[in-house]
């Protein structure tokens, strides 16, 4: 997304109020995982930029229903609230993935089974560390998870979405896709906000 599409956004974005600039938020940072392209997408929300915090726990239910995202809050600080939205079935396939699964087997989740299950784990870890493996669920090849764990951040060969260690051309590839994911809501979002479209049509 270039500068112009991203200030025209953010401006379209601010003139929005309560569930519609929520889900306008949502949309926008889970973009990639509602565009089917990526299986969980990572956000945060606080008390500043129009109280986020306060319209996730009023709205959560009713938007994730209509925006078909599934939803774990992985980490609740009280003035703030990390949540995982993603698609289940893409997320059961990611996670049992044998590349992915061996290694989340390696860090402790032998006796995780179920999706249910890991997520709980992965929570329980959130609330006294960065879980490093919340990369594998949020679909970052998992020779560039190890790859940030063995080089503590650092060494990496590009750092957009994630930090890559290996195979720069495939994350590129994936980058841009995700890339077009975003410009597609942001568009949605700025024709939403002129009077264009229906709410629906970022959700």
């Amino acid at each position: 997304m270039d500068r112009d599409q991203k200030f025209k956004y953010l401006e379209c974005l601010n003139r929005l109020q309560g569930k519609d600039y929520l889900a306008a938020t949502i949309s926008f940072g889970a973009a990639p995982t509602i565009k089917g392209k990526k299986p969980s997408s990572l956000l945060t929300f606080t008390m500043t930029r129009k109280n986020l915090l306060a319209l996730w726990h009023y709205y959560k239910q009713d938007l994730c229903r209509e925006l078909n995202l599934e939803y774990f809050e992985l980490k609740d600080r009280g003035e703030s609230v990390s949540v995982l939205f993603y698609r289940r079935k893409m997320l059961e396939r990611h996670v049992a993935n044998k590349h992915n699964l061996a290694f989340l087997n390696s860090v402790g989740y032998q006796e995780a089974v179920t999706l249910d299950e890991k997520l709980q784990l992965l929570k329980s870890r959130f609330a006294s560390t960065c879980a490093h493996e919340v990369g594998i669920f949020l679909g970052i090849p998992v020779e560039d998870v190890e790859g940030f764990m063995e080089h503590k951040g650092k060494h990496y060969l590009l750092s957009r979405y994630w930090k890559v260690y290996r195979n720069r051309e495939r994350a590129e590839l994936l980058f841009g896709i995700y890339d077009e994911a975003r410009s597609n809501i942001a568009r949605a979002v700025v024709s939403f906000s002129e009077g264009y479209s229906s709410p629906q049509d970022y959700r």
